[in-house]
């Protein structure tokens, strides 16, 4: 009679042992990604913008790459100088000519893919979600001190999202939320990284505040519920990046990072929220008393 028990229990081992290996080289990477991207929003201005717009690039080439056919070069290209560009005018005139330039390029980029046989809607979606990205940050980066604050938390609820999520969906396991789309994540993972997102965003709303970078009491309340949506959103546009790969057949979208793939892989929840966010503040009054009014 087959042993089923013995066999779940090889599963099982097996699994934690690919999850012990490749945690490693994921947590590293991940430290020092972090420490960069820190860093890069502490210098703010132009070395901000900078790292941003090299990041964004590297993006836009793996979207290209993974979605087109052999002859893409010239989709890559034109879609590298659209990124330039819009970032130039975001840096010299602000948030509409930056928004501006970025869609006469991306018409120009559309045209370039349909000369080059690819698909132009597919290659013109990907560009214009990764500029809009790239003005929100950067323009969520221009307040002085509550700039500061405000990047700091979408980084660290973002993280905690997908560091929460990647643990308890792991070693607890349970239900799948869509297995045909990414066959690892739970729902288990799904509420733990929401509760992580929540957690870390309240903690570090409070140490900011203790350590004076803040200087009025942030209403934890509105920032627990923030946390939750974004949270939730994050996880969002990772499902979709994981359809987006299913659909091309790709495992990742590049694989120079240890334990996360390409920066497509690393960057699609950042990508699919900073928007959002970005929005909602402007919505607010276009300040980011939104998330730091007294509470």
């Amino acid at each position: 009679m087959l042993n089923i028990s013995g066999v779940n229990d090889v599963t099982v081992e097996v699994a934690t042992k690919e999850t012990a290996s490749s945690l490693g080289p994921r947590l590293i990477t991940g430290v020092i990604m972090a420490i960069s991207a820190l860093a890069a929003v502490e210098a703010g201005g132009v070395a901000f913008l900078a790292v941003v717009s090299a990041l964004t690039a590297i993006v836009t080439f793996e979207w290209i790459r993974m979605s087109c056919h052999e002859r893409y070069h010239g989709s890559v290209g034109a879609s590298i100088m659209t990124l330039g560009a819009s970032a130039v005018a975001f840096s010299l005139w602000g948030v509409v000519d930056a928004f501006v330039v970025g869609a006469i390029g991306v018409l120009l980029v559309g045209l370039v893919a349909r000369i080059e046989r690819n698909r132009p809607f597919i290659v013109t979606s990907g560009l214009a979600l990764f500029i809009l990205s790239l003005i929100s940050i950067c323009w969520l980066r221009q307040e002085n001190t509550t700039g500061v604050a405000t990047v700091y938390w979408l980084f660290v609820v973002i993280w905690a999202t997908d560091s929460g999520a990647y643990l308890v969906g792991t070693f607890i396991g349970g239900a799948k939320i869509a297995p045909g789309i990414s066959p690892k994540k739970t729902w288990a993972g799904c509420i733990g990284g929401m509760a992580s997102g929540i957690v870390f965003g309240v903690i570090l709303a409070i140490v900011l505040f203790s350590v004076g970078i803040l200087e009025g009491k942030p209403n934890l309340g509105l920032l627990a519920i923030s946390g939750a949506i974004l949270s939730v959103f994050a996880q969002v546009g990772d499902f979709t990046e994981s359809a987006i790969k299913r659909y091309f057949a790709v495992k990742d979208s590049g694989a120079w990072l240890p334990g996360h793939g390409g920066a497509l892989d690393r960057l699609d929840s950042m990508i699919f929220v900073t928007p959002i966010l970005a929005l909602a503040i402007w919505l607010a009054g276009g300040s980011a008393g939104l998330l730091w009014e007294g509470g």
